[in-house]
């Protein structure tokens, strides 16, 4: 089979899921792609390339706020504190349940967000939203990365707990707890939200 940039990240999604990010290298990607280390780097610059790449895939197409005009461009109309609130909330659950599905998937997305932002769906398109709500570009900016930390801070810890159950008897009610543990990242998420427009009508 033919060595695409789909094949290499495929694959290293799967290692990702399966083994974490410290097992995640170039020459353990290699390996089980099956060939030299240096052809991966015809397709990738670097890990760090990797890395983001791997991010975009695994958050996909982030929830956009509606427009009432398609043409429209993306800061031409506002929208009220409550659909600010609710579209941010729906983008934040949506970047929560993506990468909760691969181990150390907030490492990822963390990595990302530091070496090139704007490829973080997720938090482009925070950055809209807070933007449609006639915040200035700048506190919208600091307001997406912070409600994204907020998001894979409480992932992390997720993951961090999945682990320590993996090597002791399994929890009796993990459902219940799933279940709380969505409802205090949203809480944390809409905290966040109050504060960053209470302190954007200050300005």
């Amino acid at each position: 089979m033919a060595l695409t940039r789909e094949r290499i990240l495929e694959t290293a999604l799967s290692l990702l899921s399966d083994y974490g990010l410290g097992d995640l290298s170039m020459r353990r990607l290699a390996t089980e792609l099956g060939v030299a280390p240096g052809a991966l780097y015809y397709h990738v610059r670097n890990k760090q390339e990797l890395l983001t790449r791997l991010a975009g895939r695994m958050l996909g197409p982030a929830p956009a706020v509606s427009r009432n005009d398609p043409g429209d461009s993306p800061h031409t109309q506002g929208i009220s504190e409550r659909e600010v609130t609710e579209t941010v909330v729906e983008q934040a659950r949506a970047a929560r349940e993506a990468v909760l599905r691969y181990q150390d998937g907030a490492d990822v997305i963390g990595i990302a967000l530091a070496a090139d932002q704007e490829s973080v769906s997720s938090f482009v398109a925070m950055r809209e939203t807070f933007e449609r709500g006639s915040i200035s570009p700048t506190h919208a900016d600091w307001a997406a990365r912070t409600v994204l930390h907020t998001v894979l801070g409480f992932v992390s810890t997720e993951h961090n707990r999945l682990r320590l159950e993996a090597s002791s008897a399994p929890a009796e009610d993990s459902g219940a707890r799933d279940i709380q543990d969505a409802r205090a990242c949203e809480f944390g998420v809409r905290a966040v939200i109050r504060g960053v427009l209470d302190e954007a009508s200050e300005q």
